[in-house]
């Protein structure tokens, strides 16, 4: 095994790659809280990985969405253990999504010069609730619906903006926008972004204690 993973790494570089781009020094005062953020982006790749197996098998005609799910679950192998891993650990990003900004508001790193990162993680959290609602009402059973008007509903009390996003969110809906909103455009914008978030860390490092 040694022998084959040195083979590798001269072909392809991967130790200096990860030495060069992902390894650095710890500060002295890192501590538990900063797991949370990595925690989250490892949390995002295990639904990436159990959402690709299970598109496999997923209908995309909203009469049947339903009872793909359930025959994935019943009649395959992994079916029933992929998607509760799958839905599972997007439940238990929420939290580490909240302790990880709750870190980050304690050592004040929304301040400048980690504004960007700020941002950026903002955004990131944002798109990761979009995952959560939109991947709910992927099978488009009675729960799906009503998580539809639920959260319509709470736009709605959104000061200014919220009789247009109501509108836009019941009168232009369609399964089939919501199916590419969270196998497509949502999981490509979210990993870019994870990205950029990853490069703006990198740049300044963690923020000293307070």
């Amino acid at each position: 095994m040694r022998a084959l993973t040195q083979w590798f790494d001269q072909r392809l570089g991967g130790w200096e790659f990860y030495k060069k781009h992902l390894a650095y020094p710890l500060p002295s005062d890192i501590s538990f809280w900063h797991l949370f953020g990595g925690l989250t982006i490892g949390i995002i790749m295990i639904q990436v990985v159990t959402g690709v197996y299970m598109l496999f098998f997923f209908d995309t005609d909203p009469v049947e969405a339903h009872q793909s799910i359930r025959d994935m679950c019943n009649n395959t192998a992994l079916g029933a253990l992929f998607r509760n891993i799958h839905r599972w650990s997007c439940t238990i990003g929420v939290p580490f999504i909240l302790i990880h900004m709750l870190h980050v508001m304690a050592r004040k790193a929304y301040k400048a010069p980690r504004v960007l990162n700020w941002w950026t993680g903002l955004s990131l959290g944002f798109f990761y609730i979009l995952l959560l609602i939109t991947g709910i009402i992927m099978p488009w059973d009675w729960r799906s619906y009503w998580e539809l008007v639920i959260w319509a509903d709470w736009a709605h009390t959104i000061p200014l903006l919220g009789d247009t996003l109501k509108g836009i969110m019941l009168a232009t809906f369609s399964h089939g926008r919501n199916y590419w909103m969270h196998i497509l455009i949502l999981p490509v914008a979210t990993l870019g972004l994870i990205g950029v978030h990853i490069v703006l860390f990198r740049m300044r490092g963690p923020t000293p204690r307070v």
